[in-house]
């Protein structure tokens, strides 16, 4: 059997044989909707038109960017718009038009005549979402048939019959061209389930000559397993007529002619002819695409697995080091416990038994010790803090009391640098935090104010009501720090450049557990500071009445 025009008996033209390049699916609809002889357009379900292509602007005067968002009435003819909703309701109901002849209004004034043909657009839940209107522009033919009617007798020329039959062989090549050329496989079924069209994609996809293919039943191209139910497939859509994608959310295979199958994408259209309803199926070999996905799949499950094996590696080595931590703490805590309770129970007792120098010995041991549990102490806080293992317990708090303890435990160190300590204004408020770790926060800022304070300088805490805050602020007169310094003064293991005494203590890490603490307790903390100008240490923490 020879192939055939859909919606015709005319037969295909010879195959020009030219190569053509494979674009994708959209840039060939893009193609194909520019280079229609009739005009397209795509319509809002209120009548705003969507798109417009070239042959709309040919036909009616208007450029694309000047139609496009404006309502279809305004192409009526005056007197006509009425006719414009009346369509437009048919539609949003489901319904087609089909070859409605109408007069319609060119940009200059001029009357045409148009053939209509309509249908509602529907995603792909079956929900109609716009129009799509194919407008073809047939006013020398009515004028041609108006003659005709006023000329009954009168027969065509030889050069007329001509031209209307070159007219009719360039639309068929056309409409060829635009079927060969697809990157998908089309073919065309009837009632019966054989195959009325192939084109040349269909032969290369499914391995079939057209011969082959042309009135065979198209069930050889659906996989054994499929094959029996699928005439039922058919006359279910063919009962509905209505375009839509096959087979929505399930993953198709279609078979070739070696027997092999090989993925699918498909969309059909229901085509009415006199003697039933013929199916156009648009067919997308997805080969390449679903073995990207598997690649891509296997590759997300083999990452999952590496990533929960290091998940569990790091849940182990945190695990260790929680228990290294509770060990170490043990370990190093208790002999440093051991040496401070002697050099206490030595100094209460030295002053007869030895002599200066041997005291001051017993000084630098016992404060050395302290020194050293201190440190200690900050490392162990803060790999519990990032362990996620220490527990905060918050509570109604009167920030004055938590103060002046915090003070009275600074000021011995303090006056030993003759440096005074004092609580400033605005402190009878009440906060909402852990009161071992507010005392931690405070003593750390305390300390470290007057550790960068000269002699005769002062070292203050104060607070204001901030809203649902209580800003607390811990001041000193000292050597103040660089901007630059201030940006990273938070950071684990940082030290400031200078200190009054010219070297450096601690290890840079009271600072950054200060900032974890008040961060776990809803607050924030940042410096303003200024060199030789002292620096201001400002925290907030949740406000609660007492």
């Amino acid at each position: 059997m020879r192939d055939v025009i859909p919606g015709s008996d005319r037969p295909f033209p010879p195959d020009s044989g030219a190569t053509v390049g494979r674009l994708n699916a959209e840039q060939w609809l893009a193609a194909i909707v520019e280079s229609s002889d009739d005009a397209i357009l795509g319509e809002s379900l209120s009548g705003i038109i969507t798109s417009w292509n070239a042959a709309a602007t040919r036909i009616f005067g208007y450029e694309a960017d000047v139609a496009i968002g404006k309502p279809v009435s305004m192409l009526a003819w005056p007197g006509e718009e009425g006719q414009v909703e009346v369509l437009l309701e048919k539609l949003r109901q489901g319904e087609r038009v089909d070859h409605f002849e109408v007069a319609r209004r060119h940009k200059s004034g001029r009357k045409i005549i148009v053939s209509l043909s309509l249908s509602p657009i529907v995603d792909s839940e079956g929900k109609i979402v716009g129009i799509a209107k194919i407008a073809r522009d047939i006013t020398e033919r009515k004028i041609s048939e108006q003659v005709l009617a006023a000329n009954e007798l009168r027969v065509l020329t030889l050069t007329e019959q001509q031209a209307i039959d070159h007219a009719e062989v360039l639309a068929e090549r056309k409409f060829r061209e635009l079927i060969e050329n697809a990157p998908d496989a089309i073919l065309q079924v009837d009632s019966t389930g054989s195959i009325l069209i192939a084109n040349r994609t269909a032969e290369t996809m499914f391995r079939y000559s057209r011969e082959e293919l042309i009135g065979k039943g198209v069930d050889m191209l659906v996989p054994d397993a499929n094959r029996a139910g699928h005439a039922g497939h058919r006359r279910a859509f063919a009962s509905a007529g209505m375009t839509r994608p096959m087979g929505l959310g399930l993953d198709l295979l279609a078979q070739r002619k070696d027997g092999t199958s090989f993925p699918v994408e498909i969309s059909l259209s229901p085509v009415r002819t006199e003697t039933g309803v013929n199916v156009t199926a648009v067919i997308r070999d997805v080969t390449e695409r679903k073995q990207t996905e598997q690649r891509v799949r296997t590759l997300q499950e083999s990452y999952m697995t590496e990533l929960e094996a290091r998940q569990k590696e790091a849940e182990r080595l945190n695990r260790l080091k929680s228990e290294f931590m509770a060990s170490i703490s043990h370990e190093l805590r208790t002999p440093l416990h051991t040496i401070i309770g002697f050099a206490e129970l030595l100094e209460e007792e030295a002053e007869a038994s030895l002599s200066e120098k041997q005291r001051r010995f017993l000084h630098h041991i016992h404060t050395d010790s302290e020194h050293l549990l201190s440190l200690i102490n900050d490392v162990l806080d803060l790999s519990r803090i990032e362990a996620g293992g220490l527990n905060l317990r918050a509570e109604a708090l009167s920030l004055q009391e938590i103060v002046t303890q915090s003070v009275n435990a600074i000021r011995p160190y303090a006056n030993s640098k003759a440096v005074s300590v004092r609580e400033g204004g605005q402190l009878e408020v009440g906060v909402w935090a852990d009161p071992t770790r507010l005392r931690q926060i405070l003593y750390n800022l305390l300390s470290n104010g007057a550790k960068f304070t000269k002699a005769g300088g002062e070292v203050w805490v104060e607070a204001a009501v901030e809203g649902s805050l209580v800003k607390i602020t811990v001041g000193d007169t000292g050597l103040g720090i660089a901007p630059e310094e201030c940006i990273r003064i938070f950071d684990k293991f940082y030290q400031v450049g200078f200190t009054p005494v010219g070297v450096r203590e601690g290890t840079g890490l009271g600072l950054a557990i200060c900032k974890q603490l008040v961060e776990m307790q809803g607050g924030k903390i940042w410096v303003e500071s200024k060199p030789q100008e002292g620096s201001r240490f400002h925290f907030t923490l949740p406000y609660r009445e007492l």
